[in-house]
């Protein structure tokens, strides 16, 4: 069934993190809130969109959600993709709110609360694009070609969906999230005979999973914020309040009297995903408000993570790559 279950997208925790540690008149935070909120919602969507696929027979299909794989010196990213012995279903996902009109050559959306209109490209076109990309990267690996479908869904239960006169492909691969399982079983009826066999699905699987690799960004560097002016400390987990101080192998808030014996697991993870992927016993140190190296040295043994180097050149990395 979900062989890529779906999960927040790395470029969504990066930003979610750095509103945690960036002042609140900090002059970046109006742009960092609405990068925040255009990438939560493209997740709300997929979440949406995750369900009505869960409702699939669960042994029908081999689903990823958010496979990005390379091609090139690039990546090609799909929202979902589903494959059987006798055929494959490419899906794109858009989460748009509003009054969406699609045409042959763009998507037009007006929302009318707002009284904004925006022009996009048509999702369709997106769709055959990861269609030729994929039958590539499938050649590329000498895996035999499956028939390969588009479909371009809407999850956003409000938004009003038009569709130009006369554009029959669009009449035949768009449709509300919640209609997936109909316009799915409607393909479903072309293919009758299998393709390919087990160990090939197989191939298939082990490869998406190897060669898929998450979408980050240096978001200091996207917004122009220098590394001193990120807020540090250890979170806390209850109140929010930041330092937590340490104690005899415990965090304990100052304001709300927390005591945690792992708060800090989050702060590293923060650093890994805004400041660096590797951390040294001194930045630990200090990124944490620890009192002394040993104490950071005691932390780093006891989590295990990939190193490399010895004593004071020794360097600390992101476990999940």
């Amino acid at each position: 069934m979900f062989e890529k279950e779906l999960t927040k997208p790395l470029e969504l925790q990066q930003h979610e993190v750095l509103l945690e540690r960036i002042p609140e008149d900090h002059s970046m935070r109006p742009e960092v809130e609405r990068k925040r909120g255009k990438l939560n919602g493209g997740y709300n969507g997929e979440k949406t969109l995750h369900y009505f696929l869960g409702l699939l027979p669960q042994k029908s299909y081999h689903i990823f959600h958010g496979i990005r794989l390379p091609v090139g010196t690039t990546y090609f990213e799909i929202d979902a993709f589903l494959y059987s012995s006798k055929f494959g279903f490419i899906i794109e996902n858009k989460n748009y709110s509003g009054n969406i009109r699609l045409e042959k050559n763009q998507l037009t959306q007006e929302i009318p609360d707002t009284n904004t209109r925006n022009v996009y490209e048509n999702p369709l076109d997106q769709v055959h694009r990861h269609k030729v990309l994929l039958t590539n990267w499938f050649q590329k690996h000498q895996i035999p070609i499956i028939p390969f479908e588009q479909l371009v869904t809407f999850s956003n239960t409000s938004s009003i969906i038009n569709i130009s006169p006369g554009y029959l492909e669009a009449e035949k691969r768009v449709c509300k999230a919640n209609d997936i399982l109909r316009k799915i079983n409607e393909f479903e009826k072309f293919y009758k005979r299998d393709l390919i066999d087990q160990k090939v699905m197989g191939k298939i699987r082990r490869l998406i999973l190897n060669q898929h690799i998450q979408k980050g960004i240096d978001i200091l560097q996207t917004y122009g914020i220098d590394k001193n002016e990120i807020i540090t400390g250890v979170l806390c987990p209850q109140c929010r309040f930041i330092p937590m101080e340490y104690e005899r192998g415990k965090w304990k808030c100052p304001s709300c009297h927390l005591i945690s014996k792992d708060a800090h697991l989050k702060a590293i993870n923060d650093y890994f995903l805004i400041i660096n992927s590797m951390i040294t016993n001194a930045e630990l140190r200090e990124f944490l408000h620890l009192p002394s190296a040993r104490t950071a040295t005691y932390l780093l043994s006891n989590l295990n993570f990939p190193h490399d180097g010895v004593n004071r050149g020794r360097v600390y990395f992101n476990p999940k790559g």
